[in-house]
Protein backbone atom coordinates (compact mmCIF):
# COMPACT_ATOMS: atom_id res chain seq x y z
CA UNK A 1 0.00 0.00 0.00
CA UNK A 2 1.36 3.49 -0.54
CA UNK A 3 0.00 4.62 2.86
CA UNK A 4 0.13 2.92 5.96
CA UNK A 5 -3.32 3.55 7.99
CA UNK A 6 -4.51 4.80 5.05
CA UNK A 7 -8.27 5.39 6.10
CA UNK A 8 -7.14 6.79 9.45
CA UNK A 9 -5.10 9.56 7.90
CA UNK A 10 -7.06 10.10 4.83
CA UNK A 11 -10.24 11.10 7.65
CA UNK A 12 -8.26 13.49 9.26
CA UNK A 13 -6.87 14.95 6.33
CA UNK A 14 -10.53 15.71 5.27
CA UNK A 15 -11.34 16.89 9.06
CA UNK A 16 -8.16 19.20 8.96
CA UNK A 17 -9.50 20.19 5.62
CA UNK A 18 -12.90 20.99 6.13
CA UNK A 19 -12.19 23.11 9.69
CA UNK A 20 -13.53 20.48 11.90
CA UNK A 21 -10.41 19.85 13.66
CA UNK A 22 -9.35 22.82 15.46
CA UNK A 23 -5.81 21.54 16.62
CA UNK A 24 -3.18 22.12 13.78
CA UNK A 25 -0.74 18.89 13.70
CA UNK A 26 2.68 18.32 12.93
CA UNK A 27 1.96 17.19 9.55
CA UNK A 28 4.65 14.15 10.19
CA UNK A 29 1.83 12.75 12.75
CA UNK A 30 -0.60 12.32 9.71
CA UNK A 31 2.11 9.44 8.21
CA UNK A 32 2.04 7.91 11.84
CA UNK A 33 6.08 6.61 11.04
CA UNK A 34 4.84 5.13 7.59
CA UNK A 35 7.94 4.38 4.97
CA UNK A 36 8.05 5.01 1.23
CA UNK A 37 5.66 3.01 -0.96
CA UNK A 38 7.54 0.13 -2.45
CA UNK A 39 5.84 0.49 -6.19
CA UNK A 40 7.76 -2.42 -7.28
CA UNK A 41 11.29 -1.89 -9.07
CA UNK A 42 10.47 1.72 -10.66
CA UNK A 43 11.81 3.44 -8.24
CA UNK A 44 13.95 1.54 -6.16
CA UNK A 45 17.12 3.47 -7.27
CA UNK A 46 16.91 7.83 -7.99
CA UNK A 47 15.21 8.01 -11.37
CA UNK A 48 17.13 8.36 -14.70
CA UNK A 49 15.40 9.86 -17.47
CA UNK A 50 14.22 13.39 -19.35
CA UNK A 51 12.07 16.39 -18.73
CA UNK A 52 10.52 19.18 -20.71
CA UNK A 53 11.39 22.61 -19.38
CA UNK A 54 14.24 24.17 -20.68
CA UNK A 55 14.44 21.90 -23.88
CA UNK A 56 13.45 24.18 -26.90
CA UNK A 57 14.14 27.60 -25.06
CA UNK A 58 14.88 29.49 -21.68
CA UNK A 59 13.91 27.16 -18.70
CA UNK A 60 10.19 28.32 -18.16
CA UNK A 61 9.66 28.34 -22.36
CA UNK A 62 8.23 24.42 -21.47
CA UNK A 63 6.36 23.99 -25.19
CA UNK A 64 5.96 20.51 -25.91
CA UNK A 65 4.00 18.78 -29.44
CA UNK A 66 3.73 15.65 -29.96
CA UNK A 67 5.94 15.18 -32.63
CA UNK A 68 8.71 16.66 -29.88
CA UNK A 69 7.79 13.93 -28.02
CA UNK A 70 8.52 11.79 -30.48
CA UNK A 71 11.50 12.74 -32.01
CA UNK A 72 12.53 13.20 -28.36
CA UNK A 73 11.84 9.27 -27.31
CA UNK A 74 13.62 8.12 -30.70
CA UNK A 75 16.59 10.33 -29.14
CA UNK A 76 16.72 8.73 -25.76
CA UNK A 77 16.18 5.34 -27.42
CA UNK A 78 18.75 5.34 -30.10
CA UNK A 79 21.18 8.45 -31.31
CA UNK A 80 21.71 10.14 -27.95
CA UNK A 81 22.48 6.52 -26.29
CA UNK A 82 20.95 7.60 -22.97
CA UNK A 83 18.22 4.70 -22.64
CA UNK A 84 21.03 1.88 -22.90
CA UNK A 85 22.58 3.26 -19.77
CA UNK A 86 19.44 3.28 -18.08
CA UNK A 87 17.54 6.33 -18.98
CA UNK A 88 14.12 5.19 -19.48
CA UNK A 89 11.80 8.14 -18.34
CA UNK A 90 10.37 10.58 -20.47
CA UNK A 91 8.17 13.26 -18.49
CA UNK A 92 6.25 16.30 -19.51
CA UNK A 93 5.89 19.04 -17.23
CA UNK A 94 3.38 22.06 -17.46
CA UNK A 95 3.39 22.16 -21.31
CA UNK A 96 0.30 20.20 -22.74
CA UNK A 97 -2.12 22.32 -21.64
CA UNK A 98 -4.98 20.20 -20.99
CA UNK A 99 -8.69 21.34 -20.74
CA UNK A 100 -11.75 19.43 -18.97
CA UNK A 101 -14.45 17.82 -21.13
CA UNK A 102 -17.46 19.49 -19.90
CA UNK A 103 -19.34 16.19 -19.96
CA UNK A 104 -17.34 13.81 -17.43
CA UNK A 105 -14.88 16.45 -16.00
CA UNK A 106 -11.69 14.09 -17.66
CA UNK A 107 -8.66 16.03 -18.60
CA UNK A 108 -8.25 16.71 -22.62
CA UNK A 109 -4.56 17.67 -23.62
CA UNK A 110 -4.54 20.24 -26.09
CA UNK A 111 -5.58 19.48 -29.60
CA UNK A 112 -3.62 21.28 -31.68
CA UNK A 113 -0.14 20.26 -29.57
CA UNK A 114 -1.39 16.78 -29.94
CA UNK A 115 -3.66 15.52 -32.29
CA UNK A 116 -3.74 12.32 -31.73
CA UNK A 117 -4.53 12.22 -28.38
CA UNK A 118 -2.39 11.52 -25.11
CA UNK A 119 -3.08 7.52 -25.43
CA UNK A 120 -1.55 7.07 -28.81
CA UNK A 121 1.54 9.40 -27.80
CA UNK A 122 1.86 7.22 -24.48
CA UNK A 123 1.65 4.04 -26.60
CA UNK A 124 4.62 4.99 -29.00
CA UNK A 125 6.42 5.88 -26.04
CA UNK A 126 5.99 2.51 -24.13
CA UNK A 127 6.87 0.45 -27.79
CA UNK A 128 10.37 1.95 -27.15
CA UNK A 129 10.75 0.48 -23.90
CA UNK A 130 10.36 3.82 -22.24
CA UNK A 131 8.12 5.10 -19.50
CA UNK A 132 5.91 8.12 -20.00
CA UNK A 133 5.33 10.94 -17.46
CA UNK A 134 2.23 13.57 -17.23
CA UNK A 135 2.66 16.99 -14.84
CA UNK A 136 -0.89 17.87 -12.86
CA UNK A 137 -1.07 20.98 -9.47
CA UNK A 138 -2.54 20.11 -6.27
CA UNK A 139 -4.23 23.02 -6.43
CA UNK A 140 -6.73 24.60 -9.18
CA UNK A 141 -4.68 25.92 -11.53
CA UNK A 142 -0.96 24.94 -12.62
CA UNK A 143 2.00 27.14 -12.80
CA UNK A 144 2.72 27.83 -16.13
CA UNK A 145 0.36 31.19 -16.00
CA UNK A 146 -2.60 29.32 -14.71
CA UNK A 147 -3.70 28.53 -17.52
CA UNK A 148 -4.57 24.80 -17.35
CA UNK A 149 -6.58 23.49 -15.03
CA UNK A 150 -5.15 21.60 -11.33
CA UNK A 151 -6.28 18.19 -10.09
CA UNK A 152 -7.85 19.59 -7.10
CA UNK A 153 -11.75 18.64 -6.39
CA UNK A 154 -10.63 16.11 -9.63
CA UNK A 155 -7.98 13.76 -7.60
CA UNK A 156 -9.74 10.72 -8.58
CA UNK A 157 -11.10 11.21 -12.03
CA UNK A 158 -7.49 12.33 -12.39
CA UNK A 159 -5.96 9.23 -11.29
CA UNK A 160 -8.14 6.85 -13.43
CA UNK A 161 -7.52 8.86 -16.57
CA UNK A 162 -3.97 8.88 -16.18
CA UNK A 163 -3.88 5.01 -15.24
CA UNK A 164 -6.29 4.76 -17.92
CA UNK A 165 -4.26 5.98 -20.33
CA UNK A 166 -1.00 4.16 -19.01
CA UNK A 167 1.17 7.19 -17.22
CA UNK A 168 3.59 5.87 -14.99
CA UNK A 169 4.86 8.66 -13.55
CA UNK A 170 3.06 12.00 -12.01
CA UNK A 171 4.56 15.28 -11.58
CA UNK A 172 2.31 17.24 -9.01
CA UNK A 173 3.24 20.57 -8.62
CA UNK A 174 2.20 23.49 -5.75
CA UNK A 175 0.48 25.82 -7.52
CA UNK A 176 -3.52 27.29 -7.74
CA UNK A 177 -5.86 28.00 -4.96
CA UNK A 178 -6.78 25.59 -2.39
CA UNK A 179 -3.17 23.76 -1.96
CA UNK A 180 -2.45 21.62 0.83
CA UNK A 181 -0.81 18.84 1.83
CA UNK A 182 -4.40 17.17 2.14
CA UNK A 183 -3.99 17.23 -1.29
CA UNK A 184 -1.03 15.10 -1.65
CA UNK A 185 -2.46 12.88 0.59
CA UNK A 186 -5.74 12.61 -1.34
CA UNK A 187 -3.97 12.30 -4.64
CA UNK A 188 -1.68 9.36 -3.78
CA UNK A 189 -4.69 7.32 -2.29
CA UNK A 190 -6.62 8.05 -5.55
CA UNK A 191 -3.58 6.61 -7.58
CA UNK A 192 -3.32 3.74 -5.59
CA UNK A 193 -6.75 3.27 -6.10
CA UNK A 194 -5.97 2.73 -9.62
CA UNK A 195 -4.46 -0.76 -9.42
CA UNK A 196 -1.81 0.58 -11.90
CA UNK A 197 2.15 1.35 -10.13
CA UNK A 198 2.43 5.08 -11.04
CA UNK A 199 5.55 7.05 -9.07
CA UNK A 200 4.07 9.82 -8.02
CA UNK A 201 6.72 13.35 -7.68
CA UNK A 202 5.56 16.05 -5.22
CA UNK A 203 7.38 19.21 -6.74
CA UNK A 204 7.49 21.29 -3.69
CA UNK A 205 4.93 21.80 -0.84
CA UNK A 206 5.01 22.15 2.94
CA UNK A 207 6.97 18.73 3.82
CA UNK A 208 9.80 20.95 2.89
CA UNK A 209 9.52 22.65 6.13
CA UNK A 210 8.76 19.14 8.23
CA UNK A 211 11.73 17.17 9.56
CA UNK A 212 12.77 14.30 7.58
CA UNK A 213 10.65 15.56 4.68
CA UNK A 214 7.85 15.42 6.88
CA UNK A 215 5.15 13.04 5.25
CA UNK A 216 6.68 13.23 1.64
CA UNK A 217 7.63 9.83 1.87
CA UNK A 218 4.95 8.28 2.77
CA UNK A 219 2.84 9.14 0.10
CA UNK A 220 5.33 9.51 -2.53
CA UNK A 221 8.72 7.96 -4.61
CA UNK A 222 9.97 11.48 -5.39
CA UNK A 223 9.76 15.11 -3.53
CA UNK A 224 11.21 17.96 -4.52
CA UNK A 225 14.09 19.75 -2.58
CA UNK A 226 14.17 23.39 -3.60
CA UNK A 227 12.17 25.83 -5.74
CA UNK A 228 12.76 25.39 -9.58
CA UNK A 229 16.54 24.83 -11.10
CA UNK A 230 17.59 26.90 -13.62
CA UNK A 231 20.72 27.33 -16.11
CA UNK A 232 22.69 29.56 -13.57
CA UNK A 233 25.46 28.16 -11.47
CA UNK A 234 23.61 30.11 -8.16
CA UNK A 235 20.74 27.97 -8.83
CA UNK A 236 22.75 24.77 -8.70
CA UNK A 237 24.46 25.68 -5.62
CA UNK A 238 20.97 26.46 -4.28
CA UNK A 239 19.76 22.85 -5.39
CA UNK A 240 22.86 21.44 -3.82
CA UNK A 241 22.30 23.45 -0.69
CA UNK A 242 18.72 22.26 -0.26
CA UNK A 243 19.97 18.76 -0.43
CA UNK A 244 22.71 18.66 1.89
CA UNK A 245 22.81 16.52 5.12
CA UNK A 246 18.73 16.13 4.01
CA UNK A 247 19.00 13.33 1.75
CA UNK A 248 19.89 10.57 4.79
CA UNK A 249 16.01 9.91 4.57
CA UNK A 250 16.28 9.16 0.86
CA UNK A 251 16.47 5.27 0.09
CA UNK A 252 14.91 2.40 -2.33
CA UNK A 253 11.82 4.02 -3.65
CA UNK A 254 11.71 7.15 -2.00
CA UNK A 255 14.48 9.70 -3.11
CA UNK A 256 14.68 13.69 -2.17
CA UNK A 257 14.95 15.62 -5.86
CA UNK A 258 17.23 18.33 -6.84
CA UNK A 259 15.10 18.70 -9.92
CA UNK A 260 16.32 18.43 -13.61
CA UNK A 261 20.00 19.15 -14.35
CA UNK A 262 20.95 22.17 -16.85
CA UNK A 263 23.30 19.48 -18.28
CA UNK A 264 24.46 21.55 -22.13
CA UNK A 265 22.27 24.25 -21.42
CA UNK A 266 19.00 25.28 -21.91
CA UNK A 267 17.13 25.84 -25.61
CA UNK A 268 17.95 29.32 -27.37
CA UNK A 269 14.43 30.31 -28.78
CA UNK A 270 12.47 33.60 -27.50
CA UNK A 271 9.60 32.85 -25.09
CA UNK A 272 7.09 33.93 -26.73
CA UNK A 273 8.25 33.08 -30.64
CA UNK A 274 10.03 29.52 -30.17
CA UNK A 275 8.32 26.49 -32.14
CA UNK A 276 8.94 23.26 -30.07
CA UNK A 277 9.51 21.59 -33.95
CA UNK A 278 12.25 23.76 -34.26
CA UNK A 279 15.79 22.48 -34.79
CA UNK A 280 17.50 21.78 -31.19
CA UNK A 281 19.92 24.66 -30.03
CA UNK A 282 21.78 24.80 -26.96
CA UNK A 283 22.50 28.36 -24.96
CA UNK A 284 24.24 27.41 -22.33
CA UNK A 285 23.83 29.57 -18.84
CA UNK A 286 26.90 27.38 -16.91
CA UNK A 287 30.49 26.79 -17.67
CA UNK A 288 31.54 23.11 -18.65
CA UNK A 289 33.15 23.29 -14.81
CA UNK A 290 30.11 24.03 -13.57
CA UNK A 291 28.13 21.36 -15.17
CA UNK A 292 30.36 19.05 -14.12
CA UNK A 293 29.93 19.84 -10.36
CA UNK A 294 26.24 19.73 -10.75
CA UNK A 295 25.85 16.19 -11.85
CA UNK A 296 28.85 14.49 -9.06
CA UNK A 297 27.40 16.30 -6.74
CA UNK A 298 23.14 15.17 -7.65
CA UNK A 299 25.11 11.85 -7.71
CA UNK A 300 26.59 11.42 -4.69
CA UNK A 301 23.50 13.27 -3.12
CA UNK A 302 21.38 9.93 -4.71
CA UNK A 303 19.32 12.65 -6.40
CA UNK A 304 17.16 11.04 -9.44
CA UNK A 305 18.86 12.52 -12.84
CA UNK A 306 16.32 13.97 -15.04
CA UNK A 307 17.83 15.92 -18.00
CA UNK A 308 15.99 19.29 -18.82
CA UNK A 309 17.69 19.86 -22.04
CA UNK A 310 17.15 18.81 -25.54
CA UNK A 311 18.87 15.30 -26.08
CA UNK A 312 17.72 15.64 -29.84
CA UNK A 313 21.08 17.53 -30.08
CA UNK A 314 23.70 15.71 -27.16
CA UNK A 315 26.63 17.67 -27.24
CA UNK A 316 30.06 16.77 -26.44
CA UNK A 317 29.79 17.72 -22.97
CA UNK A 318 26.28 16.23 -22.74
CA UNK A 319 27.60 12.73 -23.80
CA UNK A 320 31.01 12.51 -21.58
CA UNK A 321 28.92 13.73 -18.87
CA UNK A 322 25.74 12.09 -19.02
CA UNK A 323 27.06 8.63 -19.99
CA UNK A 324 29.92 8.59 -17.85
CA UNK A 325 29.71 5.10 -15.77
CA UNK A 326 31.35 6.03 -12.86
CA UNK A 327 28.92 8.72 -12.50
CA UNK A 328 26.03 6.64 -12.85
CA UNK A 329 27.40 3.86 -10.86
CA UNK A 330 27.39 6.15 -7.82
CA UNK A 331 23.94 7.65 -8.68
CA UNK A 332 22.33 4.42 -8.80
CA UNK A 333 23.88 2.20 -5.64
CA UNK A 334 20.55 2.13 -3.93
CA UNK A 335 21.82 0.63 -0.78
CA UNK A 336 24.19 3.26 -0.18
CA UNK A 337 22.96 6.71 2.14
CA UNK A 338 23.60 9.89 -0.21
CA UNK A 339 26.48 11.95 0.91
CA UNK A 340 27.14 13.06 4.07
CA UNK A 341 28.84 16.83 4.31
CA UNK A 342 32.40 17.01 5.56
CA UNK A 343 35.81 18.58 5.28
CA UNK A 344 38.79 17.08 3.22
CA UNK A 345 42.12 19.04 3.31
CA UNK A 346 40.15 22.11 4.98
CA UNK A 347 37.58 22.01 1.82
CA UNK A 348 34.06 21.27 1.74
CA UNK A 349 33.25 17.42 0.85
CA UNK A 350 31.05 15.38 -0.38
CA UNK A 351 31.62 11.32 1.13
CA UNK A 352 29.14 8.83 -0.04
CA UNK A 353 29.98 5.00 1.24
CA UNK A 354 28.68 2.50 -1.34
CA UNK A 355 27.42 -0.75 -1.29
CA UNK A 356 30.40 -2.70 -2.68
CA UNK A 357 32.93 -0.90 0.09
CA UNK A 358 34.05 1.46 -2.08
CA UNK A 359 33.88 5.23 -1.30
CA UNK A 360 32.77 8.65 -3.68
CA UNK A 361 34.45 11.74 -2.75
CA UNK A 362 33.12 14.83 -4.28
CA UNK A 363 35.21 18.10 -3.42
CA UNK A 364 34.47 21.61 -5.58
CA UNK A 365 36.40 24.71 -5.54
CA UNK A 366 33.78 27.31 -4.86
CA UNK A 367 35.97 30.25 -5.63
CA UNK A 368 34.79 32.30 -8.40
CA UNK A 369 38.07 33.45 -10.08
CA UNK A 370 40.94 31.17 -8.68
CA UNK A 371 42.01 27.51 -9.84
CA UNK A 372 42.41 25.74 -6.27
CA UNK A 373 44.15 22.45 -5.28
CA UNK A 374 40.80 20.05 -4.27
CA UNK A 375 40.74 16.45 -3.55
CA UNK A 376 41.15 13.68 -0.51
CA UNK A 377 42.50 13.68 2.72
CA UNK A 378 42.08 10.42 3.78
CA UNK A 379 42.45 11.17 8.17
CA UNK A 380 39.58 14.12 7.78
CA UNK A 381 36.94 11.47 5.39
CA UNK A 382 36.05 9.62 8.86
CA UNK A 383 36.40 6.18 7.08
CA UNK A 384 38.29 4.06 9.59
CA UNK A 385 42.40 3.30 10.42
CA UNK A 386 42.50 0.78 7.27
CA UNK A 387 42.13 3.48 5.01
CA UNK A 388 46.30 4.72 4.52
CA UNK A 389 48.28 5.97 2.38
CA UNK A 390 49.68 3.10 0.45
CA UNK A 391 46.63 0.84 0.53
CA UNK A 392 44.00 2.78 -1.38
CA UNK A 393 43.80 3.12 -4.92
CA UNK A 394 42.18 6.13 -6.39
CA UNK A 395 39.50 6.60 -9.73
CA UNK A 396 39.97 10.17 -10.49
CA UNK A 397 36.52 10.39 -12.70
CA UNK A 398 37.11 13.31 -15.01
CA UNK A 399 40.44 12.21 -15.49
CA UNK A 400 39.40 9.15 -16.59
CA UNK A 401 42.47 7.52 -14.75
CA UNK A 402 42.51 5.12 -11.75
CA UNK A 403 46.02 5.27 -9.76
CA UNK A 404 46.83 2.05 -7.86
CA UNK A 405 49.94 3.25 -6.29
CA UNK A 406 51.42 6.54 -4.93
CA UNK A 407 48.34 8.80 -5.63
CA UNK A 408 48.79 9.37 -2.14
CA UNK A 409 51.24 11.21 -0.11
CA UNK A 410 52.84 10.41 2.99
CA UNK A 411 50.18 12.32 4.75
CA UNK A 412 47.70 10.33 3.26
CA UNK A 413 46.84 13.32 0.35
CA UNK A 414 45.40 13.05 -3.01
CA UNK A 415 45.21 16.78 -4.67
CA UNK A 416 45.26 18.33 -8.18
CA UNK A 417 43.97 21.74 -9.57
CA UNK A 418 41.19 22.72 -10.34
CA UNK A 419 39.53 25.76 -12.11
CA UNK A 420 36.65 27.64 -10.49
CA UNK A 421 33.25 26.15 -9.85
CA UNK A 422 34.65 22.67 -11.39
CA UNK A 423 35.02 19.76 -8.87
CA UNK A 424 37.10 16.85 -8.43
CA UNK A 425 34.93 13.30 -8.19
CA UNK A 426 37.01 10.29 -7.00
CA UNK A 427 36.05 6.92 -6.24
CA UNK A 428 38.24 5.46 -3.25
CA UNK A 429 38.96 1.52 -3.12
CA UNK A 430 40.81 -0.32 -0.56
CA UNK A 431 43.27 -2.47 -2.08
CA UNK A 432 42.67 -6.32 -1.96
CA UNK A 433 44.95 -7.38 0.17
CA UNK A 434 43.01 -5.41 3.29
CA UNK A 435 39.93 -6.05 1.83
CA UNK A 436 41.10 -9.93 2.24
CA UNK A 437 39.75 -11.71 5.31
CA UNK A 438 42.75 -13.79 6.62
CA UNK A 439 42.22 -17.79 6.24
CA UNK A 440 40.47 -19.48 9.63
CA UNK A 441 43.25 -21.80 11.67
CA UNK A 442 43.34 -25.34 10.31
CA UNK A 443 41.29 -26.52 13.20
CA UNK A 444 38.51 -24.61 12.99
CA UNK A 445 38.36 -24.95 9.08
CA UNK A 446 35.95 -27.66 9.06
CA UNK A 447 33.49 -26.40 11.29
CA UNK A 448 33.05 -23.13 9.30
CA UNK A 449 32.37 -25.84 6.54
CA UNK A 450 29.89 -27.62 8.22
CA UNK A 451 28.64 -24.08 9.69
CA UNK A 452 28.25 -22.46 6.09
CA UNK A 453 26.86 -26.12 4.54
CA UNK A 454 23.67 -25.83 7.35
CA UNK A 455 23.37 -22.70 6.71
CA UNK A 456 22.71 -22.85 3.14
CA UNK A 457 20.46 -25.91 3.85
CA UNK A 458 18.06 -23.95 6.14
CA UNK A 459 18.08 -21.39 3.49
CA UNK A 460 16.29 -23.29 0.89
CA UNK A 461 14.52 -21.52 -2.26
CA UNK A 462 13.56 -18.87 0.20
CA UNK A 463 15.82 -18.27 2.68
CA UNK A 464 18.92 -15.64 2.98
CA UNK A 465 19.70 -13.47 -0.07
CA UNK A 466 18.25 -9.82 0.55
CA UNK A 467 20.32 -7.27 -1.11
CA UNK A 468 19.32 -5.12 -4.04
CA UNK A 469 17.62 -8.13 -6.04
CA UNK A 470 15.26 -9.39 -3.42
CA UNK A 471 14.48 -5.97 -2.31
CA UNK A 472 13.42 -4.63 -5.66
CA UNK A 473 11.25 -7.73 -6.22
CA UNK A 474 9.72 -7.32 -2.81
Amino acid sequence: RRIKNESRMVRLARLLQDGLVGVVLPLVLLVDGAAAYNNGPMAYAPLLGWQTWCAVGPCGTDLCTDEQIRATAIALNTTSGLQAKGYEWLVLDDCWHPSRDPANDTLVPDPERFPYGMPALIAFVHSLNLKFGLYTSVGTTTCHGGWSPGSYGHYDVDAQTFAAWGVDYVKMDWCGDLRTPFGHVEFSRALNATGRPIVLELCRGLYQEEDAWGYAPSVAQVWRAAHDHHDTWSSTLEQVAALENVTAWSGPFGWAYGDMLMTGGQGCGDKTTVNATEPPTHCPGQTEAEYRSEISLYAVLASPLLVGTDVRAMTDLMTSLLLNDDVLAVNQDALAKPAYVTSSCGDKAYVRRLSDGRVAVAVPNFDDDAVKHRGACLDDLGLGGDWGATNVTVRDVWLNTTLEEGAFTEDGEYKRPIDPHDTVFLILELTTDVLEAPPPPPEAAASAEVDHHHHHLAGGRGGGGGGASAAAAS
